[in-house]
């Protein structure tokens, strides 16, 4: 966790402010007498907060309102002296006792930080400015004699028709929503620590992959410790769509503090995906409902961000439902944490969280709807019959286990079940076939073929895949979500994967290339666990 320092690189809020001054309101007539040693400056940091449009899902300029700015780091600096420190409370208020006449200013940090236990340090940086810390500045003023009032708010920058100025509320508003995640988790989990975590958003950043400090981010994502965010004018900007904050921060909590499998790509709604991604962006879309208590994801995009599209994550009516849409599982999972209109399941956030941190964070199997849904039923026995209901409305089996063993549903292709092949050493070979019934991004439903290596004497072992005819075949061995071998080497032969394995389950997740080794095709090999 990083510490704050006395000197650090400023991003572009500097002097941003809309400042108040003056006296606070206090009705005694100035002292007479020698001036007072210590004076209070206090006041209140809000941003403006821009609401969506519920018709349109673009943002509504015209209902802007202010808010606090909660939890955020608050300096008073003499010069470039820090000469106090505090934090905003619930409603964005701080309060100093400073030195009588000296010149200061007031800096409102893009900064969660809490120390001890449960901590937190999140920022909000400038990816295209050397990740540039965001901050709100006051103008330089005297304390005085007497204490005085000093408010800020960090405007939108919105002129009518285009932002004219700097766009000073962006970065509070997605910190805030970082602020009200972490409040939620804390009422499950008062001990939780979160690891440190940067949220990279500039006006610079665009739909267009390529160089990341020049804002070439492709969308808005988290990968490894960071999040990035678009802030493209006129084209996609996410600053102000919560949902989408919430669900990328879903994936921080996933990958740092919980686990998740997923291997990413395209995906939407009524996809057939590979089960971990569906699992994951499934989850990071009921995560952020769950966390607002509103099913409605939004995101704003366009010319001046008036349109956009909503998911109700509430929604049990989707289209190819089954354990590899992630919008069965979050429907899924938005019902287990509030219930259907009937309180069919209602266990709030509490199970959910558990079953992340404790069996999820450490099942054998591939992280999936499976696995969660077979040890939220295990640490809640009372609520089976309400969960196996929600499970049987997206058309997956009620008597499921983490490894999906009496899953029926194939999603089109006979070939995608068993959802794991099971291979003990030195038993006979087993014929699978890969598909592209439902894409070739890499990412969808049949693309990949898994295996469930039962080891029961640690040791050494090799997984021989054989293709049919001339694919390219790829290779990888885990236990319980940590890497433990892979091959990626092109060539069409025979593919031997030697890995040192431990006692107990491992998995192995295979796909097939064509003869060149550039495209996703669907092949059959015929596969062996070999001890050595």
């Amino acid at each position: 966790m990083k510490l704050i320092r006395s000197t650090f690189i400023i991003a572009t809020l500097a002097l941003l402010a809309a400042c108040s001054g003056g006296s606070d309101g206090d009705s005694n007539p100035p002292s007479t007498g020698p001036a007072p040693d210590k004076v209070t400056v206090s006041g209140t940091i809000t941003y403006d907060n821009v609401p969506h449009n519920t018709s349109t899902n673009g943002l509504d300029y015209n209902n802007t309102f202010e808010f606090p700015v909660r939890g955020a780091t608050i300096q008073a600096l003499q010069g470039s002296s820090i000469i106090a420190i505090t934090q905003t409370n619930d409603n964005g208020q701080y309060s100093f006792e400073l030195d009588s006449n000296i010149n200061i200013k007031i800096r409102v940090r893009a900064e969660l930080l809490q120390t001890g236990s449960p901590s937190w340090h999140t920022r909000v940086v400038d990816n295209t400015n050397n990740g540039a810390l965001y901050v709100l500045d006051s103008s330089t003023f005297s304390t005085g004699s007497t204490n005085q009032t000093r408010n800020l708010n960090a405007a939108s920058g919105w002129g009518g028709s285009s932002y004219t100025s700097t766009r000073a509320a962006a970065p509070f508003h997605i910190l805030d929503r970082v602020y009200e995640t972490i409040n939620k988790l804390v009422t499950v989990d008062s001990t939780i620590n979160f690891p440190a975590l940067n949220i990279n958003w500039s006006v610079n950043n665009i739909p267009q992959s390529g160089d990341r400090t020049q804002g070439q981010i492709g969308t808005s994502f988290y990968s490894s410790g960071q999040i990035y965010l678009l802030g493209a004018e006129d084209t996609d900007t996410d600053e102000y769509d919560g949902h989408v904050i919430i669900h990328e921060w879903g994936h921080y909590f996933e990958d740092l503090l919980t686990r998740s499998d997923s291997i990413g790509g395209p995906h939407s709604g009524g996809d057939r995906l590979d089960m971990r991604v569906a699992f994951g962006e499934g989850f990071g879309n009921a995560w952020a409902g769950i966390i607002t208590d509103d099913p409605f994801y939004r995101d704003s995009l366009g010319s001046n961000q008036s349109q956009g599209f909503s998911i109700n994550v509430e929604n049990n009516n989707v289209s190819n439902k089954g354990w590899f849409n992630e919008s069965s599982v979050q429907a899924i999972l938005y019902d287990i944490y509030d219930g259907l209109n009937d309180d069919t399941a209602n266990l709030g956030l509490a199970p959910i969280y558990e079953v992340f941190i404790n069996e999820q964070k450490n099942t054998e199997a591939f992280t999936s709807i499976f696995s969660f849904i077979t040890y939220l039923k295990a640490n809640n026995p009372g609520q089976t019959t309400q969960i196996n209901s929600l499970v049987n409305g997206q058309n997956m089996v009620t008597n499921m286990d983490i490894w999906g063993s009496n899953e029926t549903n194939n999603g089109g292709n006979s070939n995608n079940l068993p959802v794991y092949t099971v291979l003990a050493p030195n038993s006979a070979t087993e014929r699978v076939c890969t598909n592209t019934t439902n894409g070739d991004d890499s990412n969808k439903l049949g693309n990949h073929v898994f295996f469930r290596l039962n080891i029961a004497i640690a040791g050494s072992y090799t997984l021989r895949l054989t293709p049919v005819n001339s694919n390219d075949l790829d290779a990888f061995i885990y236990f319980e979500g940590s890497l433990v071998a892979l091959t990626q080497e092109f060539g069409t032969g025979v593919v031997n994967l030697e890995a040192t394995l431990p006692a107990g389950i491992s998995v192995a997740d295979t796909l097939a290339y064509d003869s060149s080794g550039s495209n996703i095709v669907g092949a059959c090999y015929d596969a062996q666990l070999i001890s050595n």
